[in-house]
């Protein structure tokens, strides 16, 4: 079988991911069985599989790509930075990072309150690779880790909630794993909002899982709850600018320079792992 990028790459990641999955580097598409690809599928008369370097996939088409053609996310292949994301929003926040900056810059030394996570209870909503980093790095950090998912992983010290309402409604901070599906668009909604009691909301996942209006009318009325965020309604067009209470990042939690080919390597074993008989990263096809 041969393997084909449809995006820029040298030398080395295709001698990597000639090695993983024993496949051969095809020059043209049209030659290909599998392709790589990032942000828009390509394919060619031959392609059999299209595997995503990305982990989602909720903004791909699948109507236009040929039944006969199974897809396949990366799910999994970022787990390690985006939990990461999470804690430097939250070490950002209860430690007043961005105030002390500014202030220090300006030339006044002025402590601030700060808080500490450790004795906090973290609610993580989405127990798949993402979730589950966080819950160990909860856990090392001596915060009490709770959780709702549809599917329940086994995990040591982990306090389950029988739905999103309960977690929400018992947890100091509610972080967002989940993907963007058809049910999860808007789950994070004026009823879920108005049960949180907690000091705020982390989404490392996708911007509309939150409803927008109702989460800035939540934040209006509650200037003492915040909304830690690395995606944002409509991004890259930033339409609505974030309130105060709102410390944000442009999507960066995928990113981690030399963890690239870490992330990269992972699609590669996905698709060797499809091959072999595994279903688990396949988003459409046979």
């Amino acid at each position: 079988m041969k393997f084909y990028f449809a995006f820029d790459s040298d030398v080395s990641l295709r001698q990597m991911c000639a090695e993983i999955t024993g496949m051969t580097y095809a020059l043209d598409l049209g030659e290909a069985d599998v392709v790589f690809f990032g942000p828009k599928p390509q394919f060619g008369k031959k392609t059999k599989i299209l595997q995503r370097l990305y982990a989602g996939t909720d903004d791909l088409d699948l109507s236009s790509i040929p039944p006969s053609i199974t897809v396949l996310s990366n799910a999994g292949g970022y787990n390690e930075p985006v939990a990461e994301t999470v804690f430097a929003l939250l070490l950002t926040h209860f430690k007043k990072v961005c105030k002390h900056n500014t202030e220090m810059h300006a030339g006044v030394y002025k402590k601030l309150g700060v808080e500490t996570l450790f004795g906090k209870t973290i609610g993580i909503y989405g127990f798949g690779g993402i979730g589950q980093q966080v819950a160990k790095i909860a856990s090392v950090m001596g915060m009490h880790v709770s959780a709702y998912s549809r599917h329940r992983t086994p995990f040591p010290d982990v306090t389950w909630h029988e739905s999103l309402e309960n977690l929400s409604e018992s947890v100091d901070i509610l972080v967002i794993c989940t993907p963007l599906s058809a049910d999860t668009k808007g789950i994070i909604n004026a009823s879920i909002l108005d049960r949180f009691k907690g000091q705020c909301i982390v989404n490392i996942a996708r911007a509309n899982i939150v409803d927008q209006k109702a989460m800035l009318s939540f934040l209006s009325r509650n200037s003492d709850k915040f909304y830690l965020s690395d995606v944002w309604w409509d991004e890259p067009n930033i339409k609505v600018t974030p309130p105060e209470n709102c410390v944000v990042t442009p999507h960066i939690g995928g990113n981690g320079g030399e963890y690239r080919n870490e992330a990269f390597a992972r699609a590669f074993r996905s698709v060797k792992s499809f091959l072999e008989g595994n279903r688990h990263n396949v988003v459409k096809g046979a």
